[in-house]
């Protein structure tokens, strides 16, 4: 599931890509954002499914040695440990799992030789030759062993990473966020997960009655607010930015003190701490070296005045540390 950290990811590049395209119709944008919210869901049942894959693949692997010219006795008597994995097989009978992936239509048919190579990495990693080599056998080393090639092997597998990217066109940054994703649902999973166990929902927060989210209402309010008062933002930007051209201002910065200015007038609810420290730490992953000072200076200006002449409102969990 999604944390709103990511969430204001997933609003940063709905938002930079609807200001670079130079159009006024949110509609448009709107209808994307929902597309590339689905793909990112479908991204992460393709993540997983990956680790079943690479399971099938290894026991391939094991029949391949048995029925060479020659084996060895390494060829004929292969631990099957990994092959066995109990916390592989809960995801793989997991009725959930199995209704996702058909509605996905996911196939890694055409991608055989990537895999062997994935795994073939995986066996050449320390930590997994002595998974293979202790003599204890429980399903929380089976889900060890799948969390570590989540950790150490997929995440830093190039090849993966342009495969998923030229396959839904995402951002380079959703390939991680759903690996996150991924992590946080295998955490869930223990030994008494049922066959009819729900995987994990997209939004953290569950819908109320009337089909409503908070996570996806924040992320599409948080759309929406920034490209109707963007006038007003970029005003009070052009008034504090002493010293620079507005033309000038990497359009990055721009869209992240737009949201950071969204979120101060809209959401009386967000504390300001909490969105100065998320938009500058945005600002630190997406932008310059030093592009998280300029905005800070310029949301903490913006906070400053807007404090003093009341045009920043806040309640409730909104009032947490304000200045």
């Amino acid at each position: 599931m999604l944390n709103r950290r990511q969430i204001r990811i997933k609003a940063l590049q709905a938002l930079y890509a609807h200001f670079q395209s130079g159009t006024d119709d949110y509609i448009s944008t709107e209808k994307f954002l929902k597309q590339n919210m689905k793909k990112l869901y479908e991204l992460y049942i393709y993540q997983l499914s990956l680790l079943i894959e690479i399971v099938d693949i290894a026991e391939e692997r094991i029949e391949d040695g048995k029925n060479k010219y020659l084996p060895t006795e390494a060829d004929l008597k292969p631990s099957t440990k990994f092959i066995d994995n109990r916390f592989i097989h809960k995801l793989r009978n997991n009725k959930d799992y199995i209704a996702q992936h058909e509605n996905f239509k996911i196939n890694w048919g055409g991608e055989r030789e990537m895999l062997k190579k994935i795994l073939a990495d995986i066996r050449s990693q320390s930590f997994y030759t002595k998974y293979l080599e202790n003599a204890e056998d429980n399903f929380e080393q089976d889900k060890n062993i799948i969390i570590n090639i989540v950790r150490k092997v997929l995440i830093n597998n190039d090849n993966l990473k342009d495969y998923f990217e030229e396959k839904y066109f995402l951002w380079s940054e959703d390939f991680y966020m759903t690996l996150s994703f991924v992590l946080t649902s295998l955490d869930e999973i223990d030994e008494n997960w049922a066959v009819e166990a729900k995987l994990s929902p997209l939004y953290k927060n569950a819908y109320d009655t009337n089909g409503r989210n908070e996570d996806e209402d924040f992320l599409f309010n948080l759309c929406r607010k920034c490209i109707a008062n963007v006038d007003k933002y970029d005003a009070l930007i052009k008034a504090r930015a002493i010293n620079w051209e507005f033309d000038r201002i990497a359009a990055i910065d721009l869209v992240l003190m737009r949201m950071g200015m969204t979120e101060i007038f809209e959401f009386e609810t967000i504390p300001l701490k909490v969105t100065l420290n998320e938009i500058i730490e945005l600002a630190k992953h997406f932008s310059s070296a030093k592009s998280n000072i300029f905005i800070n200076g310029m949301l903490d200006k913006t906070i400053e005045e807007g404090l003093k002449i009341g045009t920043i409102v806040k309640k409730g969990r909104g009032l947490i540390g304000q200045k």
